[in-house]
């Protein structure tokens, strides 16, 4: 009985806990049905903001009208607002552009249509958009860091540039590394903020204050005021290193020492100091002005042989540096060419001054060692004799001194600007020529001096410029009476252009028309507007002749050059015409020639490849040309000049382009010029101009010979000295003749 009880009660228990179980199940199939019905977890991280979607996809070119979504779809999350973009509205972009077609991932699984869509899912497919919308790759990813922003006028200022900026998300961002997309002028949105340090080495403190118990920096850098909270006072006018991360300032580090003295040289990664010799300098060396208007600068700004610069040490190396104030730019350092060896090192040389005589050599100097020698008399000179130099005069005002470098010993004449006139005017232009037309030399070559005074030409030699056509001829001539007056008349006189110094250049003398500095084909020489171009005659005559693009046209040209224009400045010259023959042709000579300037600018000596009615020419080194058909001018610049020659050759056809190399090619070195007067001059290594018209002779269909007919002496660009002479002849005042080459130019201090 006690055991059926027991058995009773036990299958009871089994039942009862069946009926749990079952329970349990059901209740468990009720809440899985449950979670199917509600779908995927929203997934966590930060949402794309719709207004950052709308301006990509402006970027694009693509109109979507978000804002037709079902409203009430936000209210069913609590984390998506009606600021972010939904998965049904990235549904709609994606069905729009054809995301399947393109491989855009459609999250499918991942989201319910009301839920947050994630920035980081956005920007994978704005990726994979970009890569087939953008055609043009006009919008770009790049990482900035955001020095200031201006939420007023929507800029933003980072280390190298400014923008105008479209997400609001950029109102807070200053002091932010961070990753955006571009297009053009704009950053359009903020892809990530980057978590690391971010250094700026070497920023300018103007002024340090207290607000609020924080210590405030107003600091300066890369051209960019900005203001930061610091976390320890730094000292005012100092240069420090600051460290950013998260928008804020973790590090200060300030760099006090100085040194100061006069800039003796400067190469790309060391400037020697008068006083302290070489420093290597910081690859990221800052360079500020300080008085005026306070501006980053170049290294090209320093003032070599000046010493209005405090640079600033860190580690033994020159970090920054500071021009603190504007000099009088009166002194001119130039460096002497070697011109019986070429290059700008010298073996020795014989120094004579105050009487005394001293022997310099090379190999006694240590490398970066200086000797200079100057006269106790400001009014006496330094004798310089060095063997197969022929100087017309070798007695240099000034300073000279003799620099060791590691290549061998230089030697620099440092001496007031206006003397170094009184020795470049009588080289560059014959002191017989009118007083207004020496006036008119004397500004041109101070305001070319001044440039390099701004600018050094020879920075590693610590020169300005060296006494050779490569810059202006200097001590080439004794100094004369007439034309040191002519600088004295004229002194601190400079050639502007709207406010800036004006780039003038002079040649000896022009066929009757003048050119522009298009002919020159180097990348940073632009178009000068303000250069002279026309016809070299009287204003009356210049008006109602030919312009100087109609003599473009190889008709225009040949009948010009063939004839005399009397009512031109320079008729009367003999070199405003002449006649070049090379009776016969030494092709391997000119092949020689052509290789020599391939290798001088491999682009301006092309050859060309293809088919008959295709042909191109491409730049490749000279092998060969053959026997030569045909030499042609193919193109001409304004005023006539020769810019492009074609040589036709039995196994090459060879494109010459540059009026320089036309010159260099035709002149065989052995035929001689034959002038307007009928004397005959060497020609040398160039001819006189590329103002010329070209007559081949031939035998069997080759040419064996050539003529040309041309006028001019010289590049033609810019001032004709003697159309400034005849100017002068007529009555012509020296700032006349400059307005007339250089026009809207204006003389002044």
């Amino acid at each position: 009985m006690n055991e059926k009880l027991q058995f009773d009660k036990l299958k009871n228990l089994m039942k009862l806990l069946v009926i749990i179980a079952g329970m349990i199940f059901l209740f468990w199939l009720w809440l899985h049905r449950l979670e199917g019905d509600k779908g995927p977890k929203e997934p966590e991280g930060e949402a794309v903001s719709l207004e950052d979607v709308h301006i990509l996809l402006e970027a694009l070119d693509i109109q979507i009208n978000l804002d037709e979504t079902d409203s009430g779809e936000a209210e069913q999350s609590g984390s998506t607002t009606q600021e972010d973009l939904t998965y049904g509205q990235y549904k709609m972009i994606y069905e729009q552009i054809g995301g399947a077609e393109k491989g855009i991932p459609d999250y499918e699984g991942k989201y319910m249509d009301s839920y947050a869509f994630l920035k980081e899912d956005w920007y994978q497919a704005y990726r994979l958009m970009l890569a087939y919308l953008d055609t043009e790759s006009s919008i770009w990813e790049t990482t900035i860091f955001i020095l200031k922003v201006d939420a007023q006028e929507k800029k933003l200022y980072t280390t190298n540039n400014e923008y105008l900026y479209c997400s609001s998300s950029f109102a807070d961002s200053a002091f932010t590394k961070e990753e955006v997309y571009v297009k053009g002028d704009q950053i359009l949105t903020n892809i990530r903020i980057l978590p690391e340090e971010t250094i700026l080495e070497n920023v300018w403190v103007m002024e340090t204050t207290k607000q609020n118990g924080m210590e405030v920096l107003e600091c300066f850098y890369h051209q960019v005021n900005f203001r930061v909270e610091g976390m320890e006072a730094a000292e005012r006018e100092q240069v420090v290193d600051l460290t950013f991360q998260g928008g804020k300032l973790t590090a200060l580090a300030q760099k006090q020492d100085k040194i100061h003295g006069k800039l003796l040289s400067v190469s790309d990664s060391s400037m020697e100091i008068e006083g302290y010799g070489i420093y290597d300098t910081e690859e990221n060396l800052e360079i500020y002005k300080l008085y005026g208007t306070l501006e980053a600068k170049k290294k090209t700004d320093l003032m070599i042989g000046y010493d209005y610069t405090d640079f600033v040490v860190y580690h033994d190396k020159i970090c920054a540096c500071l021009v603190s104030r504007e000099g009088e730019l009166d002194q001119i350092r130039v460096l002497l060419r070697n011109t019986a060896k070429g290059g700008y090192f010298y073996d020795e040389a014989l120094v004579t001054v105050d009487g005394q005589q001293t022997v310099v050599q090379a190999d006694e100097m240590e490398s970066g060692e200086r000797l200079v020698f100057q006269s106790n008399a400001l009014t006496d000179r330094v004798n310089i004799e060095i063997e197969g130099i022929n100087k017309g005069d070798n007695a240099y005002r000034g300073s000279v001194e003799f620099y060791k470098t590691a290549e061998g010993m230089a030697i620099i004449n440092e001496l007031p600007l206006e003397e170094y006139l009184y020795a470049v005017v009588p080289s560059e232009m014959p002191a017989s020529y009118p007083e207004e037309a020496l006036k008119a030399q004397a500004v041109c070559a101070r305001t070319y001096a001044f440039q390099y005074i701004l600018h050094a030409g020879l920075p590693d030699y610590g020169a300005h410029l060296d006494d050779t056509t490569s810059y202006q001829v200097y001590h080439n001539i004794a100094e004369n009476a007439a034309t040191t007056t002519a600088v004295k008349e004229t002194a601190g006189m400079l050639l502007y252009h709207q406010g800036e110094l004006a780039r003038n250049y002079y040649y000896s003398t022009s066929c009757g028309y003048g050119t522009d500095t298009k002919i020159w084909k180097s990348d940073n020489m632009q178009e000068i507007s303000y250069i002279q171009a026309g016809k070299l005659a009287p204003v009356e005559v210049k008006e109602q002749a030919p312009g100087a693009a109609d003599m473009e046209l190889e008709e225009n040209f040949a009948a010009f050059i063939q004839t005399v224009d009397a009512s031109d400045f320079e008729s009367d010259e003999p070199w405003y015409r002449w006649r070049y023959e090379a009776a016969k042709i030494d092709v391997d000579a000119m092949l020689a020639r052509l290789k020599e300037r391939y290798q001088a600018n491999a682009a301006l000596v092309l050859t060309r490849q293809g088919k008959a009615g295709e042909y191109y020419y491409t730049s490749e080194p000279i092998k060969e040309i053959g026997k030569l058909k045909d030499i042609n001018i193919s193109k001409r610049g304004v005023g006539g000049i020769a810019d492009e020659m074609i040589l036709t050759g039995s196994k090459a056809v060879i494109k010459v382009i540059s009026e320089y190399n036309i010159r260099r090619i035709l002149c065989d070195g052995e035929s001689k010029v034959v002038r307007q007067d009928g004397s005959s001059v060497a020609a040398g290594t160039l001819l006189p101009s590329a103002f010329f018209v070209i007559e081949t002779g031939k035998e069997d269909g080759y040419v064996i010979g050539y003529t040309l007919i041309g006028g001019g002496y010289g590049h033609g660009v810019g001032m004709s000295q003697n159309g400034a002479k005849k100017m002068g002849s007529l009555g012509y005042g020296y700032q006349d003749i400059l307005k007339f080459f250089f026009t809207d130019c204006e003389v002044r201090e």
